[in-house]
């Protein structure tokens, strides 16, 4: 072997093992995500969900609505979801926030839209919000809430708006379902008459006229405590800042059936 044979030999070494240790190092880096991938997989992986905040929606449907794709079994996923303004949120809603509880974990806190009133809707009652939004449809009644009648809805549907033709009595029926909850009242219904607005509780029937005021439902608490044990009509449909006379007829209520 001549001197420049060997001298060329010499030099491809440590070419070779350059290439060599960019091989192994390219490997151990491989292994080393591959290692740190499949952690994350099975130390993030969703075990359990824990609801809380919630009083008629069901942890099941909130549950289902956090895992609405197939990457939802990751926790880091889920909460970078929402942290990115991604995730989904219930209709009947008005805040859900989500957090981990440790990496299996997943915590969704949350604040359902209030409960104003309810309607019949077959064997089913519909219990609906400020807006008049059917926010939770079931056989379960709820208690403390009015029952809403003597007007036409059309269409009853979960997470629906409840429409009428008479637009501008039921917004006012609206409006009442609103006062009432505002002033913890707990008439049993809030009927539609003729165009007029009646409250009834217990043996008493308070006429409210076409249109609701918050001065008038206002006057309600410290009337209904005078009359306690009592049957008859509370006249409020003329009250207002300017006429403060307020009446009440012992007499026998007329229901619509």
């Amino acid at each position: 072997m001549g001197k420049s044979e060997y001298q060329e030999e010499e030099a491809a070494r440590p070419r070779k093992k350059k290439k060599s240790h960019k091989v192994y190092a390219l490997m151990v880096l491989v292994m080393g995500i591959a290692i740190i991938v499949l952690a994350v997989l099975i130390l993030f992986y969703v075990q359990k969900i824990e609801v809380e905040g919630n009083e008629y929606c069901k942890d099941k449907e909130i549950i289902n609505t956090v895992q609405n794709d197939r990457f939802s079994i990751n926790s880091l996923y889920i909460l970078g979801k929402y942290a990115l303004g991604r995730g989904e949120q219930l209709p009947c809603l008005d805040v859900m926030k989500v957090s981990m509880k440790a990496p299996w974990i997943v915590k969704v806190a949350v604040k359902e839209k209030p409960i104003v009133g309810y309607i019949y809707a077959g064997n089913e009652y519909a219990y609906f919000d400020k807006e008049g939004m059917i926010v939770y449809k079931g056989t379960e009644f709820i208690e403390g809430l009015p029952c809403i009648e003597g007007i036409d809805t059309g269409d009853i549907s979960l997470y629906g708006t409840l429409e009428s033709k008479d637009k501008g009595i039921f917004e006012e029926m609206l409006l009442t379902s609103q006062q009432v909850k505002k002033y913890k009242l707990s008439p049993d219904k809030i009927v539609c008459q003729d165009g007029k607005i009646y409250l009834y509780r217990g043996k008493i029937r308070i006429s409210l006229g076409s249109s609701v005021s918050s001065e008038q439902i206002a006057q309600i608490p410290p009337i209904m405590e005078k009359l306690e044990g009592k049957e008859g009509t509370l006249h409020l449909e003329n009250y207002s800042e300017g006429n403060t006379t307020i009446t009440f007829n012992a007499e026998e209520i007329l229901e619509e059936n």
